[in-house]
């Protein structure tokens, strides 16, 4: 019974071939469910028959649903790693589990609009399990990333200071017991964490007007945001971090009992503590610029408050809002906004109306309402959209096409069926803090012939291109890892009805009729000398539609 399985993928190949090959007018005659549809796919792990449901129930209100979203507490991932724990399903806690844990709660999750600002911050605020201090520091990394998912709709400010004291951050780019410098033996301050709060995490190499653009001197170069005298100077700021042990009578080692308290248990969740012993107590000069509330920070401030004066030296500099507000509108809606949204969601985030600046929640809302966002004009505009994320198009299927997993503790396991090593990404998995794709990048040919980005083909290439499909197909096909879909509704409907459905559910309405053309004559050519076994007739035709659909080019780029 091997040869009808061998003839469908032989079908299948050919003619995704040929979609590939073809060039895609996206359909912008959409209805009320599937603008809810492509909406869901800008601000969720993927639209279900629900979420459009539970849209169509507040009568496609968006303002109302992500006010009601961002009301919802946490789902948090670490209680359920703990939980495996504590019950005896595994004796420790290591990255694999904290992977199932951060996937429950990402596809699972009612708050499904903070889970995915959480995803996104992420890829901004990076730590990464690849390296062994993240893999092996217990349920740390779902700690990390509660803790994003816990800020996602707080204030700027609030979001880098909890990130500056994770335990994770501070082992992941060594601030943790970073010591201030001794002439004696010679050391200095890491500086790891100093260059990287400010190049990646707050105001960029360059400063930008407000719609992003570089601001250039006299002789037409970008002028740069900080110079390797502040790396240093904030590096100074930066040191004295130790494990909190929740001990108020920890005694410090080493002469002088200076050097950082003996730690006996890690502690990998709770925020880390000021050692003012190790803290560089002279005064520092930080960035300076128009308007600036404190560059120059006193001799014997406590570390934590040098600290707190040099977040708000970053948070408000002029240059965080058009850079934080571009990277967020990439990450959830368009690879190359315009000047103008940018602009106006840079000034959102230079005050919310009340006079606030940094509110996340207010940023994120104007990234999904704006025009840019849910006008069906911008469909058909070629520089508009994303190439969407391996893992996205992953967690789109299992939504779309209810999933099912084991009911166990820990059941959302793709095992290696879903890794960086078969998607190229994977959530706190990136391969360096520069996340697995540059917000600059340009892939060649038309994208950068035009000026354009399109950070997520920095890993698209000829291995991924093969190994996401092929994870794509074996899930709909059998499982990947412990998911397997249920198709039962879309068997139930003609090969019309089914595909409008699969339509709806993974390219929002945006299928092109060419595309929908030749699937329905695919679909329509399967006979029942091609049933794999284990399989019926209207199962074989959904799992083809559904492939065509999910490997075709109406589907890789979210419009």
């Amino acid at each position: 019974m091997g040869l009808p399985k061998f003839t469908l993928v032989c079908l299948a190949v050919s003619l995704v071939a040929q979609l590939a090959a073809q060039t895609v007018s996206p359909d912008n005659g959409l209805t009320a469910d599937e603008q809810a549809s492509r909406f869901l796919a800008q601000a969720t792990f993927g639209p279900s028959a629900e979420s459009i449901a539970e849209l169509r129930a507040l009568n496609y209100n968006y303002s109302a649903w992500i006010d009601r979203e961002m009301a919802k507490p946490a789902t948090l991932a670490t209680p359920l790693a703990v939980a495996a724990k504590t019950s005896g399903q595994i004796t420790s806690i290591t990255a694999p589990y904290n992977r199932r844990a951060r996937n429950q709660v990402m596809i699972s999750g009612s708050d499904q609009l903070r889970q995915r600002v959480a995803y996104a911050l992420s890829q901004i605020f990076v730590i990464s399990d690849n390296t062994s201090t993240i893999y092996n520091a217990e349920e740390g990394s779902s700690s990390y990333y509660d803790m994003l998912a816990r800020d996602s709709f707080g204030t700027f400010r609030q979001l880098v200071l909890d990130v500056t004291y994770h335990p994770m951050m501070g082992r992941y780019l060594t601030h943790y017991q970073n010591r201030k410098a001794n002439l004696t033996t010679g050391t200095r301050p890491d500086e790891n964490y100093a260059r990287e709060i400010m190049q990646l995490f707050t105001i960029g190499l360059y400063q930008l007007d407000a719609a992003g653009n570089y601001i250039n001197d006299s002789t037409g170069r970008p002028l740069e945001t900080y110079t390797n005298v502040q790396i240093m100077e904030m590096a100074r700021v930066f040191t004295g971090f130790t494990t909190e042990d929740f001990n108020p009578n920890a005694v410090g080692t080493g002469t002088g009992l200076l050097d950082f308290p003996r730690i006996t248990t890690q502690n990998y969740t709770a925020p880390m503590k000021m050692w003012d012993k190790q803290h560089d107590m002279g005064a520092k000069t930080l960035l300076d610029y128009p308007g600036v509330r404190k560059r120059d920070l006193p001799a014997n401030q406590t570390g934590m408050q040098d600290v707190s004066d040099a977040i708000d030296n970053l948070v408000e500099h002029p240059t965080v809002g058009p850079y934080i507000a571009r990277l967020l509108i990439q990450r959830l809606v368009t690879s190359n906004p315009s000047d103008g949204y940018i602009t106006r969601v840079a000034a959102i985030f230079a005050n919310n109306g009340r006079g606030q600046r940094g509110d996340l929640a207010a940023v994120i809302k104007a990234i999904l309402l704006d025009t840019e966002a849910r006008s069906l004009s911008m469909i058909l505009d070629p520089a508009h959209g994303k190439l969407n994320e391996p893992f996205l198009r992953v967690t789109g299927l299992l939504r779309a096409f209810n999933y099912k997993v084991p009911t166990t503790l820990l059941p959302f396991d793709f095992t290696t069926a879903v890794t960086e090593n078969t998607l190229g990404q994977y959530p706190l998995s990136a391969p360096s803090v520069f996340n697995f794709y540059l917000p600059d990048y340009e892939p060649q040919g038309v994208i950068s012939t035009y000026g354009l980005v399109g950070p997520e083909f920095q890993i698209l290439n000829a291995v991924y291109g093969i190994t996401t499909p092929n994870v794509i197909y074996n899930l709909i096909t059998t499982t990947a890892g412990s998911f397997s879909l249920d198709l039962t509704s879309q068997a139930a409907l003609t090969t019309e009805a089914m595909v409008d459905n699969i339509d709806l559910l993974l390219t929002h309405g945006m299928l092109s009729s060419a595309t929908r053309a030749q699937i329905i004559t695919a679909v329509n050519g399967i006979t029942a000398a091609m049933v794999p076994t284990g399989s019926t007739l209207a199962l074989t035709k959904v799992r083809q539609a559904i492939y065509l659909i999910a490997v075709s080019p109406d589907c890789a780029v979210l419009k």
